[in-house]
């Protein structure tokens, strides 16, 4: 990259932090920094909610997809928005009645602290591991731009979605995501109308290529495997459908950076529209990624590099580098460097928050301040940010080692959420399952999922690996089927006073805590008068 494309990227980080320095003075309290107040636009926290989950792991992982095996996977992204409206109306309803800042406060009320505990802490985990991906893929990014230094890439990229989240919290979050989603679209379009001008036959031309070549959908074959249940199979239909239910069952019930972004809306069905902006902004921005995908195969395969050809998940960023004029490179990466810090400064803000609702507030210093809760946030943004560089740097060596692309990888690492979602959706549709029942869900959820890595990790020295998609899928499973057959079997039902406005069944019942909230509400009106 040459002078100019470096501006645009100085720029574009003095943006960011002057963003995150305005909003500093507006989070004084843990509503403020946290959530917005709960006075965010519906349209602007839908843009973010679909930024903020749209990480540079997606946008490596996509395109890196597309051209290594092809279509198969984008069948997931059809899935998506059916799958995604069901959980919204299963789960995201409770958060808005009980009004709370994590949706782990749910755990407490339906089982008990020692359940929020538990899958907090997973949750802490598995999103560490998650930011550290999205450090590690933009990280990539810049190696196949102008071939820097890993480890160094993600120590700065760390460093300043660090700063800007911590000084601004969630309203800082919110607008930067909606400048990167233009930023992000308009860097895309130029990229794919500069690739397109270079490929025999336009937009045809990569499709027949692609075709040709087996990177279609490759379903539609009599001796097709897409409908196979071997675990062998890459991508298989079954797979596909279970990783999107399970996957926005996890958005929407357990993912605090989505969740919160939703929460900073004034009403539920502000939240709904929110949503559903997300999902029709999310279909072509999808088809958009895809399509870069084959377009980048087409042109290397008809343009092969006398060095060989890149892998894929850089292959996006090595056209760039080679084929953009100045300061179209600067734009690009600038707005990838959007996309890997407003996401990082999500994940940031959103740890923070569990951090300290789930443990501090709740567990440590029940009674403390709002000062004092906003000062842990920052601390405990720093501390996340600091674990998340370190870890990314020790992802990028066992990655490189086994020679996993970003989207195999990022599956390892996040393999814990199997057991989270699950435990949310047991609470929200079983009237009988207690801490016990759930309990022994979670830890054998577990084990069926350690067990999957170890034989992927076998399978794969052996040349013969099973999919990457099913290592989460019998966890996820397990968990569920216990959770729902272990009351039968074992213990008595919970009381139906216990259980109150917390399943789909008593949503309209008022909950033990409401009940007791607005007894002492009217308490203090009868004493005032």
């Amino acid at each position: 990259m040459q002078i100019m494309d470096y501006g645009c990227m100085a720029i574009f980080l003095f943006v960011i932090i002057y963003i995150g320095c305005i909003f500093a003075k507006r989070g004084q309290t843990t509503s403020a920094f946290l959530l917005g107040s709960g006075k965010m636009p519906w349209w602007a926290v839908g843009v973010s909610y679909l930024m903020a989950l749209l990480s540079t792991v997606s946008l490596v992982a996509t395109p890196g997809e597309a051209y290594n095996h092809g279509l198969r996977f984008y069948i997931f992204d059809w899935i998506g928005p059916i799958s995604g409206l069901i959980t919204f109306y299963l789960f995201i309803r409770f958060y808005f009645k009980v009004k709370t800042f994590t949706p782990f406060a749910y755990l407490e009320s339906r089982y008990s602290p020692a359940v929020r505990a538990v899958i907090s802490t997973a949750y802490l985990f598995m999103r560490v591991s998650y930011l550290a991906m999205v450090l590690f893929s933009c990280a990539l990014v810049f190696k196949g731009l102008a071939d820097w230094n890993v480890p160094l890439t993600i120590t700065l990229i760390g460093i300043v979605a660090l700063l800007y989240s911590s000084l601004g919290g969630l309203k800082a979050v919110i607008w930067v995501n909606v400048i990167k989603f233009f930023a992000l679209c308009g860097s895309l379009i130029t990229t794919l109308v500069v690739c397109l001008g270079q490929v025999d036959g336009g937009p045809l031309g990569v499709l027949n290529y692609a075709f040709a070549h087996d990177h279609g959908f490759n379903f539609s074959s009599v001796n097709s495997d897409f409908f196979s249940f071997d675990p062998h199979v890459r991508i298989t239909l079954w797979l596909l459908i279970i990783s999107s239910l399970g996957g926005y069952m996890f958005s929407n019930s357990a993912d605090q950076i989505a969740i919160q972004q939703l929460l900073s809306t004034s009403s539920y069905k502000k939240a709904r529209n929110s949503f559903v902006t997300s999902i029709s902004i999310a279909l072509p921005f999808s088809f958009l990624l895809w399509f870069l995908g084959l377009s980048m195969f087409a042109y290397f395969g008809q343009h092969p590099l006398p060095e060989g050809n890149p892998a894929g998940d850089v292959a996006m960023f090595k056209f760039i580098k080679l084929k953009m004029p100045s300061p179209l490179p600067g734009l690009v990466a600038s707005a990838m460097l959007a996309t890997a810090i407003s996401t990082s400064g999500a994940a940031m803000n959103a740890l923070a928050t569990v951090a300290t609702k789930d443990f501090y507030f709740r567990f440590f210093r029940p009674n403390a301040h709002e000062e004092d809760q906003v000062k842990f946030s920052r601390a405990s943004t720093v501390v996340v940010g600091i674990l998340a560089i370190c870890l990314s740097i020790s992802i990028s060596i066992v990655s490189r080692s086994l020679g996993e692309t970003v989207m195999e990888a990022a599956s390892m690492w996040i393999a814990v959420m199997c057991v989270i979602a699950p435990t949310f959706l047991v609470g929200v549709i079983s009237r009988r399952a207690n801490t016990a029942h759930i309990l022994t869900a979670i830890f054998c959820g577990w084990a069926a999922t350690a067990c999957m890595i170890i034989w992927y990790y076998v399978s794969k020295r052996n040349g013969h690996p099973i999919s990457f998609m099913a290592i989460q899928v019998p966890g996820l499973l397990l968990t569920i089927f216990i959770g729902m057959i272990t009351p039968y079997i074992f213990g008595t039902p919970v009381s139906e006073s216990k259980i109150k406005g917390l399943t789909l069944w008593t949503f309209n019942s008022k909950s033990e805590a409401q009940e007791k909230s607005e007894n002492s509400e009217k308490s203090k009106e009868i004493t005032q008068v």
